[in-house]
């Protein structure tokens, strides 16, 4: 057995009781220090284990990992066009916006979806990086507008996109902050980078890229993204299973895009 799985299993095991196992009982189970299983609960938090930790207490496994993926998705989405065709699920990658538009430049069709777990160089605006925090969403779409749009259209329509789903699904309401963020108590929670190809004075292919803060813990924004970072968890208290958002968020996508909605009820 795998020393993250015996964990889980003594985590599991003293749900029973007290829901808390020592850090000196775990290292007796598994032979192996204190050090060593405080860098495996580290690891199963990234993947989506809520793990809470106290001194003289030990851990407690306040819940486990969401079923995150393409199927979990799909199982609840409710749209025409975006997400149901082609999807690319990465565990990790450099941008899901480099990925879609190189597929969108070989010809993917519009509705295309690539997701990544975690983003290593995700981009902003005007070259800065976005921070790919732990337990987020992190995707782009391909689009191929029939009518004429720009990507300043297109990034309004993604904010209010995700300020409609994450307030249908939280009770929160978002503020936009232009030209491409949305806020929660004053401090970033999401991002939005658009970028394009033209064929001609025409736009051939766009991908709007989306990167939304979720389960992430306060602890988790170091630095100077302490005070300027949020999530939906720490904004509301509450964790929110990021398969039923991304499908929301396609799905006011789609809606907005198709009928060429406006953004002014944001």
């Amino acid at each position: 057995m795998h020393p993250r799985d015996h964990i889980l299993r003594l985590l599991r095991e003293a749900e029973s009781g007290t829901g808390w196992v020592s850090g000196e009982r775990m290292s007796e189970a598994l032979h192996m220090s204190r050090a060593a299983i405080s860098k495996h609960v580290h690891i199963l938090r990234e993947a989506g284990y809520d793990i809470d930790a106290l001194p003289r207490r030990g851990y407690c496994l306040k819940a486990e990992a969401e079923r995150f993926s393409e199927g979990a998705v799909r199982a609840g989405l409710r749209s025409r066009l975006l997400g149901q065709r082609d999807w690319l699920w990465l565990g990790e990658t450099t941008s899901t916006n480099t990925e879609a538009a190189l597929r969108a430049m070989e010809g993917a069709p519009e509705g295309t979806v690539v997701v990544a777990e975690r983003q290593m160089r995700g981009r902003g605006r005007r070259g800065h990086n976005w921070f790919s925090a732990p337990r987020s969403l992190a995707f782009s779409v391909i689009l191929r507008p029939q009518m004429p749009a720009t990507p300043e259209g297109l990034t309004l329509l993604a904010q209010h996109a995700v300020a409609l789903a994450v307030e249908a699904q939280t009770g929160l309401r978002p503020l936009r902050k232009l030209p491409n963020d949305l806020l929660l108590d004053g401090r970033k929670f999401c991002g939005v980078l658009v970028e394009a190809g033209y064929r001609g004075p025409d736009m051939d292919w766009a991908v709007v890229g989306i990167g939304v803060n979720v389960n992430v813990r306060e602890e988790d924004f170091a630095g100077s993204l302490s005070a300027a970072a949020t999530s939906l968890y720490a904004a509301s208290g509450q964790r929110q299973q990021r398969a039923d958002l991304l499908a929301r968020i396609l799905e006011q996508l789609e809606a907005l895009y198709l009928s060429g909605g406006t953004t002014q009820n944001l």
